[in-house]
């Protein structure tokens, strides 16, 4: 079977055609950030036009609205809200697939990945935002509407002044997400008395998540900070995670963590123990690298799970 799998990020649309398992085509575009409520979907056509596929697998930023499949109110994306299920099956007619894309990407660890053989399987991504996709009991937790996974949205602190893309303070994406990370930056160079080119950057509300941590490399003493702070972050969030799924594995992906991944996971492995009441799980670096939600868009196609099949979208 041919499948369409499509990743629908808040910066970034890739879509890739799989012969079963094996990937024969990939183009990744700019997400369309301008138009209508249909712009994404006629980005996914015009490229899509050069493939032959049999079936449709949408992974997508959120949150989601599955019974209409629809992305609401995303709030790292100017386009805010946009269709993806039923324009996509009226343009190819073919059967189409949409879920959140951590809630792909976790289904396919589950499936296709490091998560095979296991029950409780969670995926974080670290980018644009901070996400996550949980399997517990070898279910797919989807939620009412598909939203079941916003843990990015926990509150990791709760005199945080910085204010998430989503409209919260002290949320784990609002501190730790690349989005955020000049307000985040702007803010400790408020605090901090000292001197640096990553200090004179954030003060002036520039530093970006690219910057921080090329500095941070190269030994600036604001950036080693800065990127500590954040890694306390990611650890207290992860360790919400752990209270509430008790997942045996945690595999992190998204491209700040995978740019990063020397600067991110030991200092998370080293502070989740001061937030988690319960023994950390195993956490590793995704299976499938930056094609992560890619390979869940095609897990959710070949192997999908009930709690999605009732979403998905067929032609009349």
């Amino acid at each position: 079977m041919r499948v369409l799998a499509v990743d629908v990020g808040a910066s970034r649309l890739r879509v890739a055609l799989f012969d079963n398992t094996v990937m024969i085509g990939r183009v990744e575009v700019d997400t369309p950030r301008v138009g209508d409520s249909l712009s994404v979907a006629r980005a996914i056509a015009s490229i899509a036009s050069r493939f032959s596929f049999d079936v449709v697998g949408v992974a997508s930023i959120g949150p989601l609205d599955l019974e209409r499949g629809w992305v609401v109110g995303t709030p790292n994306n100017p386009l805010r809200s946009f269709a993806l299920r039923d324009p996509l099956v009226e343009l190819f007619r073919k059967p189409v697939v949409v879920a959140n894309d951590c809630v792909a990407a976790v289904w396919g660890e589950f499936i296709l990945g490091g998560g095979r053989g296991l029950s409780e399987v969670a995926y974080v991504t670290i980018s644009t935002g901070v996400g996550v996709g949980v399997v517990v009991d070898g279910r797919l937790l989807v939620g009412r509407r598909g939203n079941s996974h916003e843990a990015g949205h926990v509150v990791v602190d709760l005199n945080g002044s910085v204010r998430c893309g989503c409209g919260g303070l002290g949320h784990w994406e609002a501190l730790g997400s690349g989005a955020n990370i000049p307000k985040v930056a702007y803010v400790k160079a408020l605090e901090w008395g000292g001197d640096s080119r990553a200090w004179r950057l954030a003060r002036d509300g520039i530093l970006t998540s690219e910057a921080l941590y090329t500095l941070a490399r190269g030994g600036d003493v604001f950036a080693l900070k800065l990127v500590d702070y954040i890694n306390r972050v990611h650890a207290a969030g992860l360790a919400s995670l752990v209270a509430a799924y008790d997942p045996q594995v945690v595999f992190l992906g998204g491209s700040i963590f995978l740019k990063n991944r020397e600067l991110i996971l030991e200092g998370v492995r080293r502070y989740i123990r001061d937030y988690s009441l319960l023994e950390p799980p195993e956490l590793r670096e995704t299976t499938f690298g930056e094609d992560t939600v890619l390979y869940g868009a095609l897990a959710i196609s070949l192997k999908t799970p009930a709690e999605l099949a009732r979403y998905a979208g067929v032609p009349r």
